[in-house]
């Protein structure tokens, strides 16, 4: 039971890591209707992807999850990242973010703002769905060497 609550708990916070940086980097501003947040942006992209994937890699030994127990931690974390990539999905196409990424990128057209604002959106929804298929490899690898280990007596 406590390894239950620990998969869950860190799955969760796996879950809520994204969707902390999609609210600041992505929902705040349009809610507020800024007139620039390329930096934002780009800082919450970039700070999205590397948080997430320094957490979803380096915090099984701190859990004491580590070793072949975390081909199941890491089966968590797939699901929670692609929970969060489906929200994120959602948001980006709902009727706050969708019309501001529209008129940021009409705004800026025939510059590099064009093409940022349209596809600032997939970049950060492509590194979380490469941080889950990191964490899926990882779990089949750890339960296919659980399973070679097991069947090797």
């Amino acid at each position: 039971m406590k390894r239950t609550i620990g998969y869950l708990s860190l799955s969760a916070v796996a879950f809520l890591l994204p969707l902390l940086f999609l609210y600041i980097g992505f929902i705040s501003p349009a809610k507020t209707g800024a007139e620039s947040p390329f930096i934002r942006m780009t800082v919450c992209t970039v700070l999205g992807f590397l948080l997430t994937s320094l957490f979803t890699r380096f915090i099984h030994p701190y859990s004491g999850l580590a070793g072949l127990d975390s081909a199941k931690l890491n089966l968590g974390f797939t699901v929670a990242l692609l929970l969060a990539v489906l929200v994120e999905f959602v948001s980006f196409g709902g009727s706050t973010l969708e019309p501001y990424m529209e008129r940021l990128s009409q705004k800026n057209s025939g510059g590099i703002g064009e093409y940022f604002y349209i596809y600032v959106r997939y970049v950060f929804m492509i590194s979380q769905l490469l941080i889950a298929l990191r964490t899926f490899l990882h779990s089949a690898f750890l339960g296919l060497l659980k399973t070679i280990m097991k069947h090797a007596d």
